[in-house]
């Protein structure tokens, strides 16, 4: 039975999301994209193609110049909670109001793309109608969140006569401090502020000359601050308008906090939408770092019949690399589901075969996600319903448990699981017991996970165990390459060939007596040269069947990009040979123009030719503008003007402008265009669809 938490049942936590999470969030811009990126969970199969879709578009749009720009958007769901228990504060209500503006905004320049960017279009067109709500906030805040004066009646009239009576309460101290015979007891001029009441600053030896109300002493005792009598009333009165105004405040706020929870599910749905544009963005930018790209999916074209990864690289490595912690990362290639169903990883203890089991893991779950891949192009993905994984080596000490029983429980817990569409991972089968029981009990489990139909990738440093993929013919061997020399991981997964545990060669480089050495040799020699043999020579088989293979995958892989490049120097040809069309259109429809002026000048002149010989000039110019007019009229030309309507653009060279039709007059062979705000009749002849370059 599949675990409930949709991220256990692809082990999420073994294959590391929470570091490639944190990774992810550096590419945020809001914290509702943050939120998103932490609350990453497998998607439906329709919504990864969505997913992926969107980052197309994306890619699409930035390579066009065009940036999304999310001022404004922020995480709305504190909000909405907070309003559910009270009136927000003013910076609350200022970033729900930008969320809001930023909702409306957004959705225009999504649905205004959705030509070209027909998911991302989707998803501006599914974004609700929040527009009475961004109304009624925008009634009751400014930008700052701070409630305008009209947000009610009352509260203009308490702010209007705050103003007037701290005008008057000002005015009156101002005077009072400037009166003589009572300015020269005064420490200076100007009122303070003490206990939220203006007063005047009288020194103490002085302060009986002043009447009205102690508040206030300085340290040194030299000076008391006095709230004079002729200013206590209107103090009282504003004070009073300040507590009417706070409690108006508070109604209003209150009443403010109720329609936006009115309006929770619609802002929930809004914020859900604009996560799944954000985390479009954030994939892009993560693609552009990581030289991430969107892979195939099972029945899109060129899509492989299984999982085939190619060139992968572990994400974690390659934030790494970024960071310049590591050298280089090897890019692994690896296959599973076309020629054979289940994957016996062999070789050394030094971890390659551990990364290639994670590196695959890693990019299934990420698929699920809907983000790119750190891969090369034609790396296909399946959408696997989940992924059992025991990788790792950690015991279960709270449970006394042992690693091998540690792994037994977790491969337990895969079989229940196993079947076509559970990715299998197993790491190490066989290890932590007796190598014969291991074997045994590894062999056992790679033949029910094959009746199962499971798509197991397994790596294992037991011998035995690579007899398996040669008496299973939907099984196949395969080995993490190590050099001898330096005793460390080359990392690259090669197909098709076991790996050898290269024990001796490791204990010679180490240090061990040679005739040690020698003697564990002959030791193996002796029990295992017939099953050796017979490994060598499948191996050298192997070898050069995977050689043919791979250099057959090159040359597919190098006829396809010339494909692509034929294709893309013919859409360039193509290209070319419309421009020089077009400047050959226009070059003669310039000559045109000039000819058909020296015609009008002609024309205009026959008055004056004497009568017999009118006639023939006059036909001789009629032929003459006829020839002109069949010159001028292309195909294309003739299709541009018989599909002319109002509101098309047109180019007129005569003022170097692209302007609008306004009507079109096929009989007379006239339009009515608009030049600014100037309405222009001009010919057919006189208009092209091509502006000059």
């Amino acid at each position: 039975m599949p675990p409930a938490d949709p991220l256990s049942a692809f082990a999420a936590a073994t294959l590391d999301l929470p570091a490639l999470q944190e990774v992810l969030v550096a590419f945020v811009e809001t914290s509702l994209g943050a939120r998103a990126v932490r609350e990453l969970a497998p998607l439906a199969s329709d919504e990864v193609r969505d997913a992926l879709a969107r980052v197309g578009e994306i890619e699409l749009l930035e390579r066009a110049g065009e940036r999304l720009g999310l001022g404004g958007v922020t995480d709305p769901a504190p909000l909405v909670e907070a309003a559910r228990e009270g009136p927000l504060d003013e910076a609350e209500v200022a970033r729900l109001r930008g969320f809001l503006a930023a909702v409306e905004r957004l959705g225009h320049w999504l649905e205004r793309r959705a030509g070209e960017c027909p998911r991302l279009g989707r998803l501006g067109a599914d974004l609700p109608d929040l527009s009475a709500l961004r109304e009624r906030v925008d009634a009751v805040v400014d930008e700052r969140g701070r409630v305008v004066d009209t947000a009610s009646p009352l509260l203009a009239r308490l702010r209007s006569e705050e103003r007037e009576l701290a005008r008057k309460i000002d005015s009156t101290l101002r005077h009072l401090a400037t009166r003589d015979g009572l300015k020269q007891h005064l420490s200076d001029h100007r009122p303070h502020l003490r206990g939220g009441r203006l007063c005047l600053a009288v020194k103490a030896q002085s302060s009986g000359r002043v009447r009205g109300i102690v508040h206030d002493r300085s340290q040194s005792d030299r000076t008391a601050f006095i709230e004079p009598r002729e200013a206590v009333e209107p103090q009282n009165r504003l004070a009073d308008c300040r507590t009417e105004e706070r409690r108006e405040l508070a109604r209003i706020l209150s009443e403010l906090a109720r329609d936006i929870g009115r309006e929770a599910e619609r802002v929930g749905l809004a914020a859900k939408l604009l996560a799944r544009l954000e985390l479009a963005l954030v994939s892009a930018r993560f693609a552009e770092a990581f030289e991430a790209r969107v892979p195939l999916l099972p029945g899109e074209a060129g899509a492989s019949p299984g999982l085939l990864l190619r060139s992968a690289r572990h994400p974690l490595l390659m934030e790494e690399l970024r960071r310049g912690r590591l050298a280089e990362v090897v890019p692994i290639d690896l296959r599973l589901g076309e020629d054979f169903d289940l994957l016996v990883i062999t070789g050394p203890n030094t971890g390659g075969k551990t990364l290639a089991l994670k590196t695959a893991g890693l990019l299934v779950l990420m698929t699920r996600l809907g983000l790119p891949l750190p891969c090369a192009e034609g790396t296909t993905v399946p959408l696997y319903a989940g992924i059992a994984a025991d990788i790792g080596d950690e015991q279960e000490l709270s449970q006394s448990l042992s690693t091998f029983s540690s792994h037994l429980l977790r491969i337990r817990a895969g079989l229940e699981r196993a079947d076509a569409d559970t990715l299998v991972l197993i790491d190490e089968l066989g290890g932590g017991t007796d190598p014969d029981e291991g074997a045994a009990l590894g062999d056992a489990i790679l033949s029910e996970l094959l009746a199962r139909g499971a798509p197991p990738l397994v790596s294992t440093h037991l011998g035995r165990l690579k007899e398996f993929a040669y008496r299973n013919k939907r099984a196949e061997n395969a080995c993490a390459e190590f050099d001898l020399e330096t005793l460390a991981p080359r990392y690259r997964l090669v197909i098709g060939i076991p790996g050898d545990s290269a024990a001796l060669i490791i204990a010679r480089r180490l240090g061990l007596s040679a005739e040690l050495c020698d003697a564990a040799g002959e030791r193996l020699e002796r029990r295992d040269e017939q099953v050796s043999a017979l490994l060598a020579e499948v191996r050298d088989v192997r070898t050069e069947a995977e050689r043919v293979r791979s250099l057959a995958e090159s040359r597919l892989a190098d006829a396809a990009q010339v494909s692509r490049e034929a294709g893309s120097l013919r859409d360039d040809l193509e290209r070319r040979g419309e421009q020089l069309e077009a400047e050959a259109q226009r070059g003669l429809e310039e000559r045109v123009r000039e000819a058909r002026g020296a015609l009008l000048r002609a024309e205009a002149l026959l008055e004056q030719v004497p009568g017999r010989q009118r006639a023939p000039l006059a036909a001789a110019l009629a032929d003459a503008e006829r020839a002109l007019t069949s010159a001028s009229l292309t195909e294309r030309r003739q299709a541009f003007l018989e599909g002319l309507k109002k509101g098309d653009l047109v180019y007129l060279p005569r003022y170097r402008r692209r302007c609008p039709v306004h009507k079109v007059d096929r009989a007379g062979e006239v339009l009515v265009v608009k030049l600014g705000s100037v309405k222009l009749e001009v010919a057919f002849g006189e208009v092209t669809p091509f502006e000059s370059l």
